[in-house]
């Protein structure tokens, strides 16, 4: 038995459907099965109910479970003692190997907080004596579709990255490593770095976007401070939206720049571009266009 957990999120749902292609069997796991409820009219997947912070709550998830991978909410505050509760208790029942999505550049001793939580998460999971797997992707391509509404209403990209180079990678290429890691052997104690193929400023970006969508899309670099106020206005608890300042100031540093193919290489993978990516999601800058009209 595979667990999927994190199942309802942006890559967990990528993973889910790729099992749900090949009509494989797997057991996902959610803190509220309603939320998986696009999921409960296929026979192949069982839905689990459980709290990765209460270990009394994943005895149904974990029971029989030979492999899992580990992904959870990006909380800024709790995302380390969630994932490592969840190692524990899985250990507690039995599981042989688990497959943490991470991040690239994980360093205990990182200014970013979430790098610093995945690099605590991946020594306490190599401690265990579970087998393990690392896949670090990283920034996802995805995270440029949150900005729609505003590159429709603005015709801008408001980012924090001066001129610094990135290599989105695509979450469809990350759910593709993981199902192959899930799905065959011989990956226990290795590291899985990923990229997208291209390594752009993000005025190459919003040069795409231009292209896809057909209107000038100007990219606006936003200080810091401007980049927190706008997501917290947006929504965005304060300390997250302190946390993934923190990326930025990362990645401004080139930390993301390089392009890394190496694993799409071994599965087998076609790196997605992100001309591509942008095609395909042309649809969703269109729906916040006709939003904005309705």
């Amino acid at each position: 038995m595979i667990l999927i957990t994190g199942a309802t999120g942006l890559t967990g749902t990528a993973l889910v459907n790729k099992f749900r292609k090949r009509h494989e069997q797997v057991r996902i796991l959610t803190r509220d099965a309603k939320n998986a409820n696009m999921f409960e009219d296929d026979p192949n997947i069982e839905i689990a109910a459980g709290d990765m912070l209460k270990p009394e709550t994943l005895d149904d998830a974990l029971k029989d479970v030979d492999k899992t991978v580990l992904i959870s909410p990006a909380d800024p505050v709790a995302m380390a003692a969630m994932q490592i509760s969840f190692i524990n208790a899985a250990k507690k029942a039995g599981v042989r190997h688990i497959v943490k999505l991470s991040s690239l550049n994980p360093d205990k001793n990182s200014p970013a907080r979430f790098l610093r939580m995945h690099a605590e998460i991946e020594k306490h999971l190599e401690d265990s004596g579970m087998a393990w797997t690392h896949i670090r992707p990283a920034h996802f391509m995805q995270m440029y579709l949150l900005e729609a509404a505003t590159v429709i209403a603005q015709d801008s990209l408001f980012i924090p990255m001066d001129n610094a180079f990135i290599a989105p990678v695509d979450v469809h290429d990350i759910a593709q490593v993981l199902h192959a890691v899930l799905t065959t052997e011989g990956h226990e104690g290795k590291i899985y770095e990923l990229s997208g193929p291209d390594s752009m400023t993000v005025n190459a970006i919003a040069a795409q976007l231009s292209r896809a969508l057909g209107r000038t899309i100007h990219y606006v670099n936003v200080t810091p401070e401007q980049e927190r106020q706008q997501l917290v206005m947006f929504g965005m608890p304060e300390q997250l939206a302190d946390a993934v300042n923190e990326l930025y100031s990362e990645r401004r540093k080139g930390s993301e720049s390089k392009v890394l193919l190496e694993t799409h290489k071994l599965f087998g993978i076609q790196p997605t571009p992100f001309a591509e990516f942008v095609a395909r999601n042309v649809e969703v800058f269109k729906a916040a266009q006709k939003e904005q009209k309705g």
